[in-house]
């Protein structure tokens, strides 16, 4: 079985709006989270699909997804104070045996291609972590304090992490298990489920997405995602001709 386990239970304090929070606001005319949970629904290779959301906001999620024809949803989970235990939360949820795969999603990056998650379930047929990144375009500056430079890291070896991510359940349980288990590396703040799978000493693999899946943080993100929106529908479109005439 390959789950995937959608998280939408920030806050979204960097968003500026303390009313709504930004998996919930609409783009295009439709609220975010939406865009995550029609991305599962209609690829292939996933079964059933989890969503890490408060109790307060389970009841309008789930009229959206009547709304809107969501059939994968079967879970529901709380989310936690970190990202982390909100992954391990939606981990919790779902029946998965150690070698179903689980797919980590988040609400807020609504542009996902059909074609990397393809890339990624071909992959993960050899490998047991892989991970979605873009190549660096900028040199990237290390500060311990954010005011000194350390280091000056160079764009030709450096990669951004975007989403989604896709393990084999087995492995990412443990490496969320022995993160909470160690006293001193549990004080530390992990934002990547990547960071937990080499912890314990997995390699994880790399899927070359695409620069429309932006993760909608501030206000002007969700401008450049109304101005990305028809430019990747039309490249989902042409994927899927190249599906049909394959």
């Amino acid at each position: 079985m390959n789950y995937a386990v959608v998280l939408a239970g920030g806050k979204g304090q960097r968003f500026g709006n303390g009313k709504v929070s930004k998996q919930f606001i609409e783009l295009t005319g439709v609220p975010m989270i939406v865009y995550a949970l029609q991305t599962a629904e209609k690829n292939q290779h996933i079964d059933e699909v989890c969503i890490v959301v408060s109790e307060k906001e389970e009841e309008n999620v789930r009229n959206w997804i009547r709304q809107y024809g969501i059939k994968k949803v079967k879970f529901f989970a709380r989310p936690g104070k970190e990202r982390q235990r909100s992954v391990y939360n939606g981990l919790q949820e779902i029946p998965a045996k150690a070698r179903d795969t689980v797919m980590i999603m988040t609400a807020v990056c609504p542009f996902v291609s059909q074609r990397t998650i393809d890339k990624h379930y071909e992959m993960i047929k050899e490998y047991d972590a892989t991970i979605t990144v873009v190549k660096a375009t900028d040199a990237i500056t290390f500060s311990n304090d954010g005011k000194r430079v350390n280091r000056t890291l160079q764009k030709k070896k450096l990669y951004l992490q975007q989403g989604p991510q896709v393990f084999r359940y087995g492995t990412l349980l443990l490496g969320h298990k022995m993160y909470m288990e160690d006293e001193e590396y549990s004080k530390t703040d992990v934002t990547e489920d990547s960071e937990l799978v080499l912890n314990i000493g997995v390699e994880c693999y790399m899927v070359l997405g695409d620069r429309f899946c932006i993760k909608v943080t501030y206000p002007e993100d969700l401008a450049i995602a109304e101005s990305l929106h028809p430019l990747f529908a039309e490249q989902e479109k042409r994927y899927d001709n190249e599906q049909d005439h394959r």
